[in-house]
């Protein structure tokens, strides 16, 4: 018997950051980070932390309010 284990749908305010600042124009943000840096973004709706990880930016979502 195997356990599965349900994965979540990121929300998509994180896939719409992480396809942003992966993309063209979020090139300079990670430019200015060094490897395993990261720094917190806070909108008036959901505070995220954004670490770049492989050159990429790996967005979490710490709250949604």
């Amino acid at each position: 018997m195997s356990v599965i284990e349900e994965i979540s749908p990121s929300p998509p305010v994180v896939c719409r950051f992480e396809k942003y600042l992966n993309g063209p124009l979020g090139r300079p943000v990670l430019e200015n980070l060094e490897e395993g840096e990261s720094f917190i973004l806070q909108t008036s709706e959901h505070v995220l932390r954004i670490t770049k990880r492989n050159n990429r930016a790996e967005v979490n979502l710490i709250q949604a309010r």
